[in-house]
């Protein structure tokens, strides 16, 4: 026998049948449209990582400095002093003498309660109501956790003011 006489495994005729039809080759993962490359994943973890970084950032500074965490505190006593402050940003600066102190003889008064007072027609009614004869008042302020240059340079703004 010849070489030639054997049929030949490869030249033999093709059917368009789907079992004899040949399987196609793998792909490989990079040639792959939908496969995710390594660098689209570590983008999509830096957008990530960014915008979570972002929320955390901007929910500290919200609880920090916009979010009050003692609405309508009062301080009711005599303001002992109330002056215009600011280079950029004028605010109104005072000091409240607690009645809790102004009554008490036995301990050495040390403290007083220092506020800032944002709107102009506010400051100028406590002025008025502690200049001689000093007037009892009621201060309704809220209180921060930190001081914003445009708010003052103290924790506690004055909202209200009832005079007593």
């Amino acid at each position: 026998m010849s070489m030639d006489d054997h049929n030949d495994f490869f030249l033999e005729e093709q059917t368009d049948s789907p079992a004899a039809a040949p399987e196609p080759a793998p792909v490989s993962r990079r040639d792959e449209p939908d496969a995710p490359r390594p660098r689209r994943r570590v983008r999509k973890f830096m957008i990530w990582t960014v915008t979570v970084a972002l929320v955390v950032v901007a929910a500290f500074f919200y609880v920090r400095y916009l979010n009050p965490y003692a609405v309508e505190a009062r301080a009711t006593g005599y303001v002992t002093s109330l002056e215009k402050q600011g280079i950029v940003f004028k605010t109104f600066e005072g000091s409240i003498a607690t009645e809790s102190y102004a009554g008490d003889t036995a301990r050495v008064h040390t403290r007083d309660l220092d506020f800032t007072v944002r709107t102009d027609s506010l400051a100028y009614l406590i002025q008025n109501l502690s200049t001689p004869p000093a007037r009892r008042v009621t201060l309704v302020y809220e209180r921060y956790y930190g001081t914003l240059p445009w708010r003052g340079s103290s924790k506690n703004v004055v909202t209200a003011v009832i005079p007593d």
